[in-house]
């Protein structure tokens, strides 16, 4: 990757055009994530990483990532609103990323792959003709901690975390800022450990770091484009935007299964 952040016309590395193409791509996924709360990472990584490293694409994301999810979360409003009530999913959430991350030598996780996106495709597609059933208040005991272990259990063996909870979301049928803040605090908790295992397995570097906060330059450029988006979208137009990326999103875990 180079010794040096700058030398002469590259950067890390990479030559100058590749560098422009990231800053395009970061900015893209911010605009997505400004408008529907997600998709920054997904798009990031898809994008970038059929050019570039895979560890320096995870090491480039980190701090936009973490720096993204805080703003949304303090930005939509007041962080404990969401913290009382899905307390108990983050706890489920943490504890199977901690349990499931010893798991990676001895699963496939092609499998896990193909089974998530038959799912997350089947609930967006049922969704969208109303055929899903809200999550009553009662049952939020039972189906919230469900949704964190499903995705920390996912999240450990791949950092995907993020679809079950998604879908979980969608069947609570938040308001729009609710849904941004509550996804803000949540991927900001989820991503804390994801962050300090990244450090202990050297991805992120000194090196890798500043490239990594000079990346949420771009990152919060389009985050704020997304933003002004999301103020002229509608909370239905909002929910169908959730299931449209949700169903790329199955579509990407079964391409990871097959490829």
């Amino acid at each position: 990757m180079g010794t040096a952040i700058f030398a002469g016309n590259d950067w890390l590395g990479f030559d100058w055009s590749v560098v422009a193409v990231a800053v395009l791509v970061l900015v893209l996924g911010g605009i997505v994530k400004g408008a529907i709360g997600v998709g920054l990472p997904v798009i990031a990584v898809a994008v970038l990483s059929s050019f570039l490293p895979v560890p320096l694409v995870l090491a480039l994301v980190t701090l936009p990532i973490v720096l993204t999810n805080f703003w949304q979360a303090i930005h939509s409003g007041n962080p404990m609103e969401p913290l009382r009530r899905f307390w108990p999913m983050i706890v489920f959430l943490l504890v199977f990323i901690w349990l499931s991350a010893k798991l990676v030598v001895s699963l496939d996780p092609r499998v896990l792959y193909a089974l998530i996106g038959v799912a997350v495709i089947s609930f967006t597609i049922t969704s969208r003709f109303n055929v899903v059933q809200s999550v009553p208040p009662s049952a939020e005991k039972w189906a919230g901690p469900l949704a964190g272990t499903i995705g920390g259990f996912l999240g450990g063996i791949s950092t995907i975390w993020g679809p079950p909870m998604m879908m979980y979301f969608v069947m609570l049928h938040l308001p729009k800022e609710a849904y941004i803040r509550a996804v803000g605090l949540v991927w900001f908790i989820a991503s804390i450990p994801l962050v300090l295992a990244y450090i202990r397995h050297e991805i992120l570097t000194a090196a890798t770091a500043t490239a990594s906060a000079l990346a949420c330059i771009p990152a919060f450029l389009g985050l704020a484009v997304g933003q002004k988006l999301r103020q002229h979208i509608n909370q239905e137009k909002f929910r169908k935007l959730l299931l449209v990326f949700l169903f790329l999103v199955g579509l990407n875990l079964i391409r990871r299964a097959i490829s």
